[in-house]
C-alpha cells in the first residue's frame, strides 16, 4: 500500500500548504477551509497524476486479486 500512503500523504500535504497561504492571504474560518479543499484538489489533479496512477494500478491489482480467488472458490463449489 505504499503508493497509497504516498498519494494520501502528498493530497494532506498540498492541503497544508493551501491552508497556510489561505491564512496568510487574510483568509479566515469556512471560507479558508472552501478555498483550500477545492485549490489543493485542482493542485493534486495536475501535480499528483503519477501518484495517482500507481495507487489506481496498485488498488487495482488487489481487487483483481479478491476477484480471482473469488472465482476460483466459486468453481471449486461447483465441482463439488
Amino acid at each position: 500500500m505504499k503508493p497509497t500512503l504516498i498519494y494520501t500523504l502528498s493530497r494532506l500535504g498540498l492541503l497544508g500548504l493551501c491552508l497556510a497561504l489561505g491564512y496568510l492571504a487574510s483568509l479566515r474560518g469556512v471560507i479558508l477551509l472552501v478555498a483550500a479543499f477545492l485549490g489543493s484538489g485542482l493542485l493534486s489533479f495536475v501535480l499528483l497524476n503519477k501518484q495517482r496512477t500507481a495507487m489506481g494500478e496498485k488498488i487495482g491489482g488487489a481487487l483483481n486479486a479478491v476477484s480471482d480467488k473469488l472465482e476460483a472458490n466459486t468453481r471449486k463449489e461447483d465441482v463439488d
